[in-house]
């Protein structure tokens, strides 16, 4: 699911460009951040965009180079309707996180049985594998 999200303009000198990223806490509790883009130019508003999945952590932030402890991050997570809900503390968003991990990904299939989705493939003239070698 794509996520795209509106900045306003900043000041160029003060902060660095807008970011935003999907975050993956496997490895360690800092997180692995996977960078989206912005598309803008310097001091101007623009889009942050990135590819994310329902129950994904998103984390967006800009550098303020003149009070560096502005430049903490805020965590969302991606909802089912690709909005990102509360902004959250980064221990939340590692406990959603972690609970999001035992949950299957969606497939888009959900809502049809097998019997449908074969019966889409065949019209489709899409050939399953295994009849192809029978």
């Amino acid at each position: 699911m794509l996520v795209e999200l509106e900045t306003e303009s900043y000041n160029r000198r003060r902060y660095g460009k807008p970011w935003i990223a999907v975050v993956d806490f496997s490895e360690d509790s800092k997180g692995k951040f996977t960078f989206g883009e912005w598309i803008g130019a310097q001091g101007e508003g623009g889009i942050l965009v990135v590819e994310g999945e329902p129950g994904d952590i998103i984390a967006r932030g800009q550098k303020d180079f003149r009070k560096p402890r502005n430049s903490a991050p805020e965590y969302y997570q991606l909802q089912q309707d690709g909005s990102l809900g509360c902004i959250v503390a980064k221990a939340t968003a590692y406990t959603m996180w972690r609970e999001n991990q035992g949950k299957p990904k969606p497939t888009g299939f959900e809502g049809f049985t097998d019997s449908e989705i074969l019966a889409e493939a065949e019209r489709r003239g899409l050939m399953i594998a295994a009849e192809r070698h029978a």
